[in-house]
């Protein structure tokens, strides 16, 4: 007599029934298993498992599972689950040739130190999916599934010696080092180097000592959130719901509604693109290099001001880019978010940081043509902008520049050439020469002093250096004063 379970190809089950039931160890339902073994029915389908992977068996068809854990398993198949049911399934110390699991139910999957080709989950029901300290050298898919949370650390890929057809005729691909978050549901966390303290309890509860794993950068080619559905319930809409810490590789993110906050921090960002993004609280990038290419800076670069939308706020908190078109992109969606918001004084930070980025780039554009003659204008553009009264966004700047050059750079100057006097008798008192620069600064003239020599041309530029301030003082006042 042999089990009755059937697989889908219409094949039975080859395995010898428990005792009392028609069904085998692995193949019978929580159900019947504990009607008739009571909390023994655990131990058996634990042993019974482990035997199949001894025996080098590693596809699992219709298996309902309790705490199953693979460790030290060194093998190059890939371990396949389909249409199953699982408590926790967790895979330590192990090298594998992949793990796949599709149309399952899985209460919690733990991977740790473990090293695999390929890990794919599709079709299934996951409440949590954790990874720790995993190396793969081909690709991970979470797609079409429902998954509560997904908590990713410490992943980094490892290039294998196989080449994809599109590299053999020397196009740039990216079939492999591929992390696809992909036509997921009820999604309430993703987590990329992310603080979990449930997850310690629950390995140390296995064995699973975790002071030895690393903290590491998660690395991949390209990290891609895709057509992901977040869970809507409103207490979960004031979360972090994407949070990226410590993520090394290109980052895709595309068709996606989040209804929460979004965070990236201590990061090497590469060729960032967002598709069809609507973020419905705030984007937060901290502490995170940028990275692009020319290609990148124009074909996706111009469109990613239409197709990202924050209705919260965007924060940049020491941030680097390694060029300032992209930096002048990000600046300007800072803006634009902190200018809907009301809050001017912080949109006047991104303003002038953007204002910076687009001198940066025609120094740059200069630099590399035969028009070098033409940099002079952006540092003329920056002596008279920038330094005065940073692209107006402050008052303070131009009142402390002309009360340092009024009061004591030009009375300085004028006293050292004695090229001041008054009846034909050069001053004496240095208050003398303080007076003297603020008269001629503000226009007025009273005509009891006057320059000789050398003043009258010093005496002119401050005349001009004083209209120019007023005037710089005066647009800066009305502009973040009467807007």
């Amino acid at each position: 007599m042999m089990c009755e379970y059937v697989y889908e190809n219409g094949q039975k089950c080859r395995t010898k029934p428990l005792k009392g039931s028609n069904f085998c160890s692995l193949h019978i339902p929580y159900e019947e298993g504990e009607l008739l073994y009571g909390e023994k029915i655990k131990e058996i389908k634990k042993k019974a498992f482990l035997k199949k992977i001894r025996r080098g068996i590693t596809y699992f068809e219709g298996v309902y599972l309790y705490d199953v854990r693979i460790s030290d398993l060194k093998i190059e198949q890939t371990i396949v689950f389909k249409n199953s049911k699982i408590k926790t399934l967790i895979v330590d110390s192990s090298e594998i040739g992949g793990l796949t699991i599709y149309g399952s139910s899985i209460e919690r999957i733990i991977i740790v130190k473990t090293t695999l080709k390929t890990l794919m989950i599709t079709r299934s029901n996951i409440f949590g999916f954790n990874a720790l300290e995993v190396n793969f050298s081909g690709s991970i898919y979470l797609k079409n599934s429902e998954i509560r949370y997904i908590m990713m650390n410490s992943f980094h890929y490892t290039k294998g010696e196989e080449k994809p057809s599109e590299e053999e005729y020397g196009e740039r691909s990216k079939a492999y080092g591929r992390v696809e978050l992909t036509n997921l549901s009820g999604v309430r966390r993703i987590g990329i180097n992310s603080r979990y303290p449930l997850l310690r309890q629950i390995l140390e509860e296995h064995g699973i000592k975790v002071s030895d794993i690393s903290r590491k950068h998660a690395k991949a080619e390209i990290l891609a959130i895709s057509g992901v559905q977040f869970d809507e319930n409103p207490r979960f809409k004031r979360q972090v719901r994407i949070l990226l810490r410590a993520f090394n590789g290109q980052l895709l993110m595309e068709n996606l509604e989040i209804p929460g906050h979004v965070q990236v921090t201590q990061s090497k960002i590469k060729l960032p693109e967002f598709v069809h993004v609507r973020i419905l609280n705030n984007i937060i990038f901290r502490k995170v290099r940028f990275y692009s290419d020319t290609t990148w800076n124009l074909t996706v670069l111009p469109n990613l001001v239409a197709e990202l939308d924050v209705e919260g706020f965007m924060l940049l908190e020491d941030c680097q880019f390694n060029n300032p078109y992209i930096e002048e992109i990000f600046y300007r969606l800072a803006r634009t978010s902190w200018e809907r918001g009301g809050d001017k004084d912080k949109a006047d930070e991104y303003y002038y940081k953007e204002m910076v980025a687009k001198r940066k780039q025609r120094m740059t554009a200069y630099r590399r043509g035969k028009r070098k003659i033409f940099l002079i204008e952006s540092y003329v553009e920056w002596l008279l902008a920038d330094l005065t009264c940073k692209y107006g966004t402050t008052w303070k700047r131009p009142i402390v520049i002309w009360i340092i050059t009024v009061n004591i750079i030009f009375p300085i100057l004028f006293y050292i050439t004695k090229s001041v006097e008054g009846s034909g008798v050069p001053l004496k008192s240095f208050l003398d020469y303080v007076y003297f620069s603020i008269v001629t600064a503000t226009t007025l003239g009273y005509g009891d002093l006057h320059p000789v020599g050398i003043g009258r041309v010093l005496a002119s530029g401050e005349a001009i250096f004083g209209m120019f301030m007023w005037a710089v003082l005066l647009t800066v006042f009305a502009r973040k004063y009467m807007r």
